[in-house]
């Protein structure tokens, strides 16, 4: 064989060798239509995941996930790098300083503020028009925003940049809230749940509203404030001040951020009364005739420590100790029962130990156990000291007496709804225990009764035509430095329910160091009471006995507003509600963007423009 057909041998063998790869490579290519018998091979594709809502038990939205921008930087194209920073600072509402050094330490490319208002959009975009805002653009993000921003906040909580739960029904629920990507479906969106609390906007309001006045008033503090529903346990609001907005809740320090009803841990004072006399009267250690002697106080037999009172009471009997709110008799009271079986009472109304509200961070308080008390634990228990409790203990213990002994889980998320309408879960009524008997629990509340009637610490709280169950309490803060109660910082507050003879609603507000010359309970924290039950009884439908009965149907007609039809052309949604605006977000045909929160006030694209399959509609609410 010569060279020449050597070469060619070896050229056709090569040849070959290309054709089988590219035979090969057609086999696998189209193995799966040859298969399968279909003209296209399947494409898989990733769905978006959206978070579901947080809304009050009447559907009004507390946190919503909304489609914002994000100002992004490439500093190679700016400019004028201080002009830029004294732009973007302006209206972002950020320290130009710090900016500054954060575009200075930059390589390149910068993330200068993520999920901005669309207010700030629009005028960070009329500067980037105009030419004054080189190298800065505004990138499509989605961020998670809430209108009502602090009210309820520590309830609601708020999730971190990678749309993780970080606190509040945001983490104890991201799992309704936020599906799993691995959901499988042929929808381009998968939304998460609706969480819907049993917090009620319009009372937390009114809540947030009036501690935020005390605050300022007394110069206190904090301030805070619960109501409850009693016969389910419904927490209505629960409201502390100072507050923090979730919407820049990085902006807070982590003890800014807390939940105190759930977290802060005091000696609740002489509100506490109303429990530890429940537990001497259940246990026959009292009974409603006994009567003790208060005058000259109360002294222990090796006078090592005396307890007094406001004034000589003289000899009173369990309702005078209420009424009067008298140290000295509950001391006296308490030397009738052992310590073994007071501590027993006091751990079955929940106090030592947690509540089991779905929210993070609750402590479970300090009630040390018998074997650890000194020779005054049991006298100064008696009188609200040497104990610790939170907000919502006190509440739960309260709601002990409004169902007739039986102490409730309080509940704070009413219902979770999926974006579809089904019901995935219904929260209610949660008994736990029995604590004490139906009888003494009525009892109770007609010796808190007597606390409103003249004479009475809590006779501040006077509602016409409703009886109100009340006691009031002003407590001594240790101090640890000196190892003694200081005579400069107290604790007021005040717990009420009503109506007294059958309680619908438990109203419980503390004032943390007010300061001043007024900060006893009942004459700084009572009146507060009053006026917020003032507000609640006409808007929870509590009747009063001073009202006019009529009679009518009972039907009445209300006008919801309805989402219009999204068929050939684009609806007019100007002026309809975000929560009205949900169910568009479900769409799979086109992509619905919300920006804002509040009302539809623009819109694009206008209405009556053709519907097109996979175009965009934004919607700006105010």
């Amino acid at each position: 064989m010569d060279d020449t057909t050597g070469k060619r041998t070896q050229r056709l063998r090569i040849f070959g060798i290309f054709l089988a790869a590219v035979a090969l490579l057609l086999v696998v290519r189209y193995a799966g239509v040859m298969l399968s018998g279909t003209g296209t091979a399947p494409v898989s594709r990733t769905p978006e995941i959206e978070r579901g809502p947080i809304l009050d038990r009447r559907g009004r939205i507390l946190g919503i996930q909304t489609r914002l921008d994000t100002v992004t930087a490439w500093k190679p194209e700016i400019e004028n790098l201080s002009r830029t920073v004294r732009i973007l600072a302006d209206i972002l509402e950020l320290s130009p300083r710090e900016l500054e050094m954060r575009f200075q330490t930059a390589n390149g490319f910068l993330i200068v503020q993520r999920t901005i208002t669309p207010s700030q959009s629009s005028a960070i975009q009329r500067e980037i028009t105009a030419g004054t805002l080189a190298g800065i653009r505004l990138e499509d993000d989605v961020g998670r925003s809430y209108p009502e921003r602090e009210a309820a906040a520590a309830v609601v909580g708020y999730v971190g940049v990678d749309g993780a739960g970080l606190s509040g029904i945001e983490y104890m629920f991201s799992g309704d809230l936020l599906p799993p990507a691995s959901t499988q479906t042929e929808s381009p969106l998968i939304m998460g749940h609706q969480v819907f609390l049993t917090i009620d906007l319009a009372i937390q309001s009114y809540a947030d509203d009036l501690g935020r006045e005390l605050r300022e008033t007394y110069d206190a503090d904090s301030v805070m404030i619960a109501v409850a529903h009693a016969p389910t346990g419904d927490i209505l609001a629960m409201s502390a001040q100072p507050s923090f907005d979730p919407n820049t809740f990085r902006e807070y320090t982590s003890e800014e951020r807390r939940n105190r009803l759930i977290s802060s841990i005091y000696e609740p004072g002489s509100v506490f009364k109303v429990f530890t006399l429940a537990s001497f009267l259940d246990l026959g250690a009292i009974d409603l005739d006994d009567t003790f002697n208060t005058t000259g106080g109360y002294r222990a037999d090796d006078d090592r420590f005396v307890i007094s009172d406001l004034a000589d009471y003289g000899t009173v009997t369990p309702r005078e100790i209420i009424k009067f709110s008298s140290n000295v008799g509950a001391a006296y009271a308490s030397e009738n029962i052992d310590p073994g079986s007071f501590y027993a009472m006091l751990r079955r109304f929940g106090f030592g130990e947690e509540t089991g509200i779905d929210l993070n961070g609750e402590e479970r308080g300090l009630l040390a156990p018998p074997d650890d008390w000194s020779a005054r634990t049991r006298q100064t228990l008696a009188i609200g000291q040497e104990i610790g409790t939170t907000a919502i203990q006190m509440v739960a213990a309260a709601m002990v007496l409004a169902n007739e002994g039986i102490l409730l889980r309080p509940q704070i998320v009413d219902r979770i709804i999926a974006a579809s309408g089904e019901t995935v879960r219904r929260f209610g009524r949660e008994p736990i225990r029995e604590v004490i008997s139906p009888r003494t629990a009525a009892t109770m509340l007609d010796l808190m009764n007597s606390a409103t009637e003249p004479g009475g610490t809590a006779r501040r709280i006077q509602v016409e035509g409703v009886e109100i169950a009340a006691k009031t309490g002003t407590a001594e803060v240790f101090d640890a430095e000196s190892g003694q109660y200081s005579d400069e910082h107290f604790i007021a507050s005040t717990l009420a329910l009503f109506p007294a003879d059958r309680p619908e609603l438990v109203v419980y507000l503390v004032i943390d160091h007010p300061r001043g010359d007024e900060f006893y309970g009942g004459r700084i924290a009572a009146p507060a009471v009053d006026a917020l039950i003032e507000f609640l009884v006409p808007y929870w439908d509590i009747p009063r006995d001073t009202d006019t009965v009529t009679e009518h149907s009972g039907r009445i007609s209300v006008q919801e507003p309805v989402l219009p039809e999204l068929s050939d052309t684009v609806p007019d949604y100007r002026g309809l509600p975000i929560r009205t605006l949900i169910p568009l977000l479900g769409r799979d045909n086109i992509r619905v963007r919300i920006e804002g929160s509040g009302y539809v006030v623009r819109q694009d694209p206008a209405p009556g423009t053709p519907v097109r399959p996979g175009m965009s509609l934004v919607l700006e609410l105010e």
